[in-house]
């Protein structure tokens, strides 16, 4: 069961593993592009939620989860590197022998840093054009500022919940034929992970590049933000591995295959 995807995860492992020997500074683009498609997604996101958000309701909330699928729209149909989803397609490659660790260290490395340095360059941009003035600035800096409240092991759990999830669309779109159901699947998986609060490694990074652009708080630092996601970043690792990629990679191995219909 699931042997073909499983497969095809590991292949694909190989295949971005090859890419980055190949070219890492083309790598390391794509994984620029993600961080940018990130900021897209907070900016929309979080305008969105500042003109529907009333004081004492959870309106902002559910137009985040509305409105921030764009940025893994965006990821999965023009293309991009992203942490998160590379955690679980990794596992599955070393699970297969397909990488290497020295090869997935690596990979994980300039993914992440690709991520950093794109979210903060198009943040850069973003709060430059004076586009979240009066509008989205505000909320932006509220959600910040509530991230550095929240205990290491609460984040560390949100954390794992979060990019189960994020591995779960990743996961389904290796199985889904049809284009316009993997899209329907990636806008629901993330309304799943960000309208509860789950931490997404990513989109703190994002979220806090802004923030710190803007005129925020003193408890706001660069020390304070990098805590927050040292902890949600060794959370999503355990979430994308442990939790999502090494279940459904036990579950596929077996002496027999059965045909099981569901």
């Amino acid at each position: 069961m699931y042997k073909e995807e499983i497969k095809n995860v590991a292949l694909s492992a190989k295949m971005k593993s090859d890419y980055l020997n190949d070219s890492i500074i083309k790598f390391f683009l794509l994984a620029m592009m993600s961080g940018f498609f990130i900021i897209v997604g907070i900016a929309l996101a979080f305008t969105t939620a500042s003109i529907v958000n009333v004081d004492g309701t959870y309106y902002g909330k559910i137009a985040i989860g509305l409105t921030f699928p764009i940025a893994l729209g965006l990821l999965y149909f023009a293309g991009g590197e992203l942490f998160t989803g590379n955690c679980f397609i990794f596992t599955i490659g070393l699970l297969e022998k397909t990488v290497n660790l020295k090869n997935t260290i690596k990979i994980l490395i300039v993914g992440y840093l690709g991520n950093l340095t794109g979210s903060i360059v198009l943040a850069l941009l973003y709060v430059k054009s004076k586009a979240p003035i009066g509008l989205a600035d505000q909320y932006i800096e509220k959600v910040a500022e509530s991230k550095l409240i929240i205990p290491p092991d609460e984040l560390f759990l949100r954390a794992i919940l979060c990019n189960f999830i994020v591995c779960m669309s990743i996961w389904l779109c290796y199985k889904m034929k049809e284009e316009t159901a993997k899209l329907f699947m990636l806008l629901w998986c993330v309304f799943a992970f960000s309208t509860p609060g789950f931490e997404h490694s990513i989109a703190n990074m994002g979220i806090f590049a802004i923030s710190l652009m803007l005129p925020h708080a003193e408890t706001l630092t660069i020390s304070a933000a990098a805590q927050n996601l040292a902890w949600v970043t060794f959370g999503n690792i355990v979430g994308g591995s442990i939790f999502s990629a090494f279940p459904y990679w036990y579950i596929s191995k077996g002496k027999k295959q059965k045909q099981i219909s569901q």
